[in-house]
């Protein structure tokens, strides 16, 4: 995966899941469906941090499966930061099919290590 810093400061790159990643046929396991979402979110915090440095990990992580991500079909993957308190970035991001439906959605919750 290759990500894009936007002019916004989000994270963006196409993805296009191979067959063997499908649970369901022709369509996206969910658990990599979340792995694709932390990575993009994860590169949002680093993008929109000053930091070079910084070191991050996940606190929490929710997801909503809104339609099905199919295999094979170049999708788009999103994150943003929505807010940074303390220690704690606050992320949101998305899988958007081409036609721009919103496929899935998560929140998490990111804490800088190492600092207080």
């Amino acid at each position: 995966m290759t990500f894009e810093h936007l002019a916004d400061g989000s994270a963006e790159c196409c993805y296009t899941a191979p067959d063997h990643l499908a649970g369901a046929p022709g369509v996206i396991h969910g658990g990599v469906q979340a792995t694709l979402l932390d990575e993009v979110m994860g590169h949002a915090v680093h993008f929109a941090d000053v930091d070079p440095d910084l070191d991050i990990a996940t606190v929490s992580f929710s997801l909503r499966y809104r339609l099905p991500a199919p295999v094979a079909v170049p999708l788009t993957i999103r994150g943003r930061l929505l807010r940074v308190e303390g220690r704690d970035f606050f992320v949101a991001g998305e899988i958007v099919s081409p036609s721009g439906e919103l496929l899935t959605t998560a929140e998490s919750r990111w804490r800088r290590l190492g600092r207080k």
